[in-house]
């Protein structure tokens, strides 16, 4: 079984993405806020392990983070900050083994699906973020390094058609957000 790092095999880093809703404050003065969310992470991944049988797994990670930040220019239309995310959560995981079928020219032929509990995890999640306020609110982009452990879900899955997993993985993202003001 490989796996792989190139971030351009589209065919192998399939779809991962995560979702935070909560509730933030800034401190006075708008240079330190922090923000509590609950969180949902979705990492998705493909394992080749013969010519034509694939796995293709999936880790849910959900939970509460903290995530305090600091603003260098609060004032600014365009806002430069840096943020750190301490995460706790439990982990699932989910698996299945497909086979290539030549005449459909695709994995469609399912052998094997499976479903494991992960267990609890902490993670943390330093980044940087460019803003700037709407009307509303304030939109931006977010950049940063997760510790989420991909494989803390598929590790624990068990298979005929391939030996346990020990794979460990942080990743690293590219978030949009929104923050309404009241």
């Amino acid at each position: 079984m490989q796996t792989t790092s190139n971030l351009s095999d589209d065919d192998r880093n399939k779809d991962s993405f995560g979702l935070n809703i909560g509730y933030g404050k800034m401190i006075p003065g708008n240079h330190f806020g922090y923000d509590i969310t609950g969180f949902a992470d979705f990492m998705n991944y493909n394992y080749y392990f013969d010519d034509n049988k694939r796995f293709e797994g999936t880790t849910l990670y959900t939970g509460l983070a903290v995530s305090p930040h600091y603003t260098f220019n609060p004032q600014n239309e365009v806002r430069f900050s840096a943020g750190f995310s301490l995460k706790v959560g439990y982990n699932w995981g989910y698996g299945s083994v497909k086979e290539y079928s030549s005449q459909k020219d695709d994995y469609r032929y399912q052998l094997e699906r499976k479903v494991a509990n992960g267990g609890y995890s902490v993670a943390f999640a330093p980044m940087v973020s460019v803003s700037t306020p709407f009307d509303i609110g304030t939109v931006g982009l977010e950049l940063g390094y997760d510790s989420s452990n991909f494989g803390q879900g598929i590790n624990k899955l068990r298979s005929t058609y391939y030996p346990p997993l020990n794979y460990r993985s942080g990743y690293l993202f590219l978030g949009v957000f929104i923050r309404l003001h009241h």
